[in-house]
C-alpha cells in the first residue's frame, strides 16, 4: 500500500485550488473558492474549496474530499491511479506495493477481447469488403483497430475462462457469457491514455439498434468518456480548439481528412465532466452534430451548457449531406474544412432553428417566435457580443425596432417565470418568515451567519451568539456545526439544503460594517429574548415590588434597543 507519509506529502504539494481550477472555473469568495459544480448540473454555484483544510465540499450534491478524490472521481480513475496522476504532476516518484487488481485484470480481459475481435475481422472478407466500401483503406482498417464479432459468438466466455473470471466479475465487467455484439462491426472505445475499456458495435446490414455500446462499468461512464479524445488531446491543445461530434465514424470522418482534434460524445449530451476535461486543453468548441431533429436538439443543448460556462461556441451546418461521415464521402477533406469553416455563431445558429418552427409573415407567428426565443435572453446574457447580435438578428427577422428586441424578450421571460411561480406562491409565502419583511428574496441574518461561518471563519470568530437567538432551520443547523469539525461530512441532505439555500442569496464580499450590522442585531435579538423572560416572569409575579423592578428593567432594555436602532443610523 501507499505509505501515509507519501499521501500526505502529494495533498500538501499539489494546491488543491490550482489543481481544481485546471477542471473549475473558480471565485474568490472570503477565504474559499465558489464554482459551479463539475459533478451535477446546476446553474447557481455551491461548489466550495476549502484552502485551509484542503477540502472540496459541494452543498448541492453532497459531493465532498480531499485533492486526490477530486481527480480519482473527476477523471474516472482508481485511487491508486489518482495518486500517480498528481504524484506526477508534482515530479515525484512513487513505488508501490500492491496494484489495483480489479482494474488491473479488467484491461486485460478488455485487451484480450479486442485481439480476438481484430483476429476475426482479418477472416471476415465480406465485412472488410463492407469497411472498404465506406472508404476505409487496410491501412485505415488496421489504424482504428476495428474488429468484429461473429453471429452466435462466445468470445466474452473464452476471454473469462482464459483469466480465470467467473460470472460475477464478468458481469461487473459489463458481459455475461453471451456476447451482445455478436454479427457487429466492433469499434474499440479507449480511455484518455489509450486503454481499451469498452467497446461499439455497428449492426452489418439492416437491424435495429444499429448501434450499441458497451454496458457501463466502474471502469466505462459514458458521461467521462469522449471518443477518440486518447489521439485528439494533443492536438486540441496545439490547436486551440475542438470539434464535437454524435458517433464514432463521424469523429473518424474528421480525424480521416486530417482534422484529428474531434471527439464524439457517444450519443449523449456533454456532461459537466466532458465539460471540465475539455477545460484542461481549451475554450473553443465547434459543435458537429447531425443535421436531424435529434442533432438540433443536441446542439441546442450543448450550447445552453457551453456558453454560460465561458466556452466559445460555434456550430457547424451540414446542409448539403446529413452528418460528418456523410460529408467526407461526398466531398472529402475539403468538404469538411468548408463546413467547419462556415461555422456558426450560437445566437445565429439558434435563430436559424427557431425561425424556421414559426410563420414570421403574420404577427401571431411573430409573437410565438419571440416567446420561444426569450429563453436564450438568459443564456446569452454573460456574452455581450452575442447578446448584441442575437437582438440585431431578432429585430431584422421581425421588423421590431432594435431597442425594443430586449424588452419584449425580458417580459416573455418574466411571464413565463410568473407561471412557474404561481403554482408554488402559497407555499412560499408561508415559509417567509418575520425577520425577511425586507422581501423573500433578500438574506436573513440567519443567511448572513452561515454564509460568513463558511467563507469568513476569522471574521465569524468575532460574533458571539447562541443557536437560541435564531430562527428556522439555520438554529439546528448552529446547534450541529459548535460541536463537529468535518461538518460536511456530517451533514444530512436536508440539512445542505439549508446551507445552500443560504449560500445561494449572499453574493457581497463581507466587510467590517456588515460585520458590526450583524452584532447589532444579534444584540437586538437577545434584548427581545430578555423583554420576553421579563414579561413571563411579570404574568407570574404575585409581588408588586417584584412587578415594579422587572418593569424597570424591562424599560431599561428598550431604551438600549432604541439607542442601538439609532447608532445604526
Amino acid at each position: 500500500m501507499i505509505s501515509r507519509e507519501v499521501i500526505e506529502k502529494i495533498k500538501e504539494k499539489c494546491d488543491i485550488v490550482d489543481v481544481i481550477s485546471e477542471y473549475v472555473s473558480l471565485q474568490k469568495v472570503g477565504a474559499n473558492y465558489r464554482g459551479l459544480c463539475p459533478f451535477h448540473t446546476e446553474t447557481s454555484p455551491s461548489f466550495y474549496v476549502n484552502t485551509s483544510r484542503k477540502m472540496y465540499h459541494c452543498f448541492g450534491c453532497g459531493e465532498s474530499g480531499d485533492v486526490i478524490k477530486f481527480i480519482e472521481k473527476l477523471e474516472n480513475l482508481s485511487y491508486v491511479e489518482a495518486v500517480q496522476k498528481l504524484a506526477s504532476r508534482i515530479g515525484m516518484k512513487v513505488d508501490f506495493s500492491q496494484e489495483d487488481s480489479s482494474k488491473a485484470l479488467y484491461y486485460e480481459f478488455y485487451k484480450f477481447l479486442h485481439e480476438q475481435y481484430k483476429s476475426k475481422l482479418e477472416s471476415a472478407q465480406n465485412i472488410i469488403e463492407y469497411l472498404e466500401k465506406r472508404g476505409f483503406s487496410k491501412r485505415e482498417i488496421s489504424l482504428y483497430e476495428f474488429g468484429f464479432s461473429p453471429v452466435n459468438s462466445n468470445i466474452p466466455q473464452l476471454a473469462a475462462n482464459k483469466l480465470g473470471i467467473d460470472k460475477e466479475r464478468l458481469a461487473s465487467f459489463g458481459f455475461s457469457y453471451n456476447d451482445p455484439f455478436s454479427g457487429r462491426i466492433i469499434i474499440p472505445i479507449k480511455d484518455d491514455f489509450g486503454k481499451v475499456i469498452a467497446f461499439g458495435g455497428r449492426l452489418v446490414g439492416d437491424g435495429i439498434p444499429k448501434y450499441i455500446n458497451s454496458q457501463e462499468t466502474f471502469v466505462f461512464k459514458k458521461s467521462s468518456v469522449l471518443f477518440m479524445f486518447n489521439v485528439a488531446k494533443e492536438y486540441i491543445k496545439e490547436m486551440d480548439y475542438v470539434v464535437i461530434c454524435e458517433g464514432y465514424f463521424d469523429a473518424l470522418a474528421f480525424h480521416r481528412a486530417g482534422i484529428k482534434n474531434a471527439v464524439a460524445t457517444l450519443g449523449t449530451t456533454l456532461s459537466k465532466t466532458h465539460i471540465s476535461k475539455l477545460r484542461k486543453y481549451t475554450s473553443n468548441i465547434i459543435l458537429a452534430f447531425d443535421s436531424d431533429n435529434a442533432g438540433i436538439k443536441a446542439a441546442l443543448k450543448n450550447i445552453e451548457l457551453l456558453i454560460p460556462d465561458g466556452f466559445n461556441v460555434v456550430v457547424a451546418a451540414f446542409d448539403q449531406a446529413k452528418d460528418a461521415d456523410e460529408t467526407f464521402h461526398k466531398f472529402g477533406s475539403q468538404g469538411l474544412l468548408n463546413v467547419l469553416g462556415s461555422a456558426l455563431s450560437p445566437e445565429v445558429y439558434v435563430v436559424n432553428q427557431f425561425s424556421k418552427m414559426y410563420d414570421l409573415s403574420n404577427p401571431n407567428g411573430v409573437n410565438s417566435f419571440l416567446k420561444a426565443v426569450s429563453y436564450w435572453e438568459s443564456v446569452f446574457s454573460r456574452n455581450v457580443k452575442i447578446l448584441d447580435n442575437f437582438h440585431d438578428k431578432l429585430s431584422t427577422l421581425t421588423s421590431i425596432e432594435r431597442s425594443k428586441v430586449s424588452n419584449v424578450l425580458q417580459l416573455y421571460l418574466q411571464q413565463s417565470a410568473n407561471n412557474i411561480n404561481q403554482r408554488s406562491t402559497n407555499v412560499q409565502e408561508k415559509q417567509i418568515r418575520k425577520v425577511d419583511s425586507r422581501g423573500p428574496s433578500l438574506p436573513s441574518l440567519e443567511d448572513y451567519l452561515v454564509y460568513i461561518y463558511y467563507n469568513y471563519p476569522e471574521l465569524f470568530k468575532q460574533l458571539e451568539f447562541s443557536p437560541d437567538l435564531l430562527e428556522g432551520n439555520v438554529r439546528e443547523f448552529f446547534l450541529i456545526a459548535k460541536d463537529l469539525n468535518d461538518l460536511e461530512d456530517q451533514l444530512s441532505k436536508d440539512m445542505m439544503k439549508i446551507v445552500k439555500s443560504s449560500l445561494d442569496k449572499i453574493d457581497v464580499p463581507i466587510d467590517d460594517k456588515v460585520i458590526q450590522s450583524i452584532k447589532r442585531e444579534l444584540e437586538i435579538r437577545k434584548i427581545d429574548k430578555r423583554i420576553v423572560e421579563i414579561d413571563a416572569l411579570i404574568g407570574k409575579s404575585q409581588n408588586e415590588d417584584e412587578k415594579r423592578i422587572l418593569l424597570k428593567a424591562r424599560i431599561e432594555l428598550i431604551k438600549q434597543k432604541e439607542k442601538i436602532k439609532r447608532s445604526s443610523n
